[in-house]
């Protein structure tokens, strides 16, 4: 580990060889490395090196982490009040309490207020945060595995609902580990765009629709490490409320479906791949099969590797109601290369709601094995939020649905999700 190379005559625990000392800090539960950071400075160094996390994910110590875009439902517990996190772990008769109290969280406006929803699934605990400023309406999240940071890239201003070239950048590790930041803003404003992260540093963003709600074909990279935007060259297509996708070891852009100015609402049925050896885009035909839907939300980039020479990439939907049946009726099934969908998740029929936001949890070593979040629109019966790890067995072609319990404050719709590894 590159840490213990310069600090070899430091010893990181008292009486305990630095190898065994450094196997038991990586065992501490992420929410208490910003107390141990307080304890001494070899500590403070340990911990805000990316070393260290590299080393949890390495000895499968590493936790789960989601990031969810969500509106504020209530004025509770659950509410930073100085841009910081807030816990969301609350016993049965807090959360019954807090329900008598709710009232709707919002602006001068009348529009709902939005904030960083996170949830550690290795530890079943859900925080919210969000910058003083508050947060833009129908945002995008995204999440860098390397650096451990989360973007939140466009959407609305609360107040004027107009679109917004704003970038906020949290860090989870690090020395500013906690602390929310702007970014460089886009060369150009709007929502409901197509993004993905492609590589160690770099987002793409494509299409989406302006102020006055005139759907985008033009594009650009943001290069995280840099903090700096650059200008890609316009798709072939408008695409407002399209999917985008990426995969681990493919450098490609890929964004699919999306509607023009002049059809709103109908789906296109094609998608589009950005390549940036050739800084070309080419038209995929054929992709997507549900005219009157929507792409978002039902899309996850799924990859399993033992190794990274041997890595491969799947694209999955989740589907359920109409749609699962339109799919058993005889979807086309195939590869990545021509954009064709691999597998299907089916919805049960007892999760109520059809609008639905889901995440593949990382890289699977198994190529059968994934596991996928899922959070639906509607309550499951057993909470007030319909969220579910779905445990899918491609092989058997089976799913196990394990439902995740959702405090009070957290069960809205989140609009974008994200993974993390920590």
């Amino acid at each position: 580990m590159e840490f213990q190379q310069k600090q070899e005559e430091q010893q990181l625990i008292a009486g305990l060889p630095n190898d065994i000392a450094l196997d038991c800090l990586i065992r501490v539960p992420y929410q208490f490395h910003s107390c141990m950071k307080s304890v001494c400075h070899t500590w403070q160094s340990l911990i805000s090196h990316p070393s260290f996390y590299q080393e949890r994910r390495k000895s499968a110590t590493s936790e789960q982490i989601l990031c969810l875009v969500q509106p504020l439902p209530a004025v509770d517990s659950t509410e930073p009040s100085n841009g910081g996190f807030a816990t969301g772990r609350t016993t049965e008769k807090e959360e019954e309490e807090g329900r008598k109290r709710q009232r709707p969280q919002q602006n001068i406006n009348g529009t709902p207020q939005y904030a960083l929803s996170i949830y550690n699934a290795t530890h079943n605990l859900w925080q919210r945060t969000r910058p003083k400023d508050g947060i833009p309406i129908f945002c995008q999240c995204l999440t860098f595995q390397s650096s451990g940071k989360i973007l939140l890239l466009g959407g609305w201003d609360p107040t004027t609902l107009e679109p917004v070239r704003d970038v906020y950048i949290l860090d989870l590790i690090g020395e500013t580990a906690g602390k929310w930041r702007r970014g460089a803003p886009m060369k150009a404003a709007r929502s409901f765009f197509a993004c993905a992260v492609v590589g160690e540093y770099t987002v793409y963003v494509a299409g989406g629709h302006d102020g006055r709600k005139n759907a985008l074909k033009s594009a650009e990279m943001y290069n995280v490490d840099r903090d700096e935007w650059t200008t890609l060259p316009d798709m072939i297509e408008e695409r407002d409320e399209s999917q985008g996708l990426a995969w681990e070891g493919d450098s490609r852009f890929w964004v699919v479906s999306g509607y023009e100015s002049e059809s709103q609402g109908q789906f296109r049925s094609d998608a589009e791949c950005y390549d940036p050896v050739t800084g070309m885009w080419s038209r995929v035909d054929e992709v997507w099969p549900f005219g009157s839907s929507s792409p978002r939300g039902a899309n996850v980039p799924v990859c399993f590797s033992n190794n990274v020479k041997t890595r491969e990439n799947e694209w999955w939907w989740v589907l359920g109601g109409e749609q699962l049946r339109q799919s058993r009726e005889g979807i086309e099934k195939g590869t990545d290369q021509k954009l064709r969908v691999s597998s299907v998740v089916a919805v049960p029929d007892w999760i109520s709601g059809t609008t639905l936001c889901a995440t593949g949890l990382g890289c699977s070593k198994h190529k059968s094995n994934h596991r996928v979040f899922v959070m639906g629109c509607a309550a499951c019966g057993e909470c007030d939020g319909g969220a579910f790890i779905v445990d899918v067995d491609d092989k058997r072609g089976s799913s196990k649905w394990n439902h995740v319990h959702t405090p009070s404050g957290f069960s809205k719709f989140p609009y974008s999700a994200s993974y993390l590894s920590v």
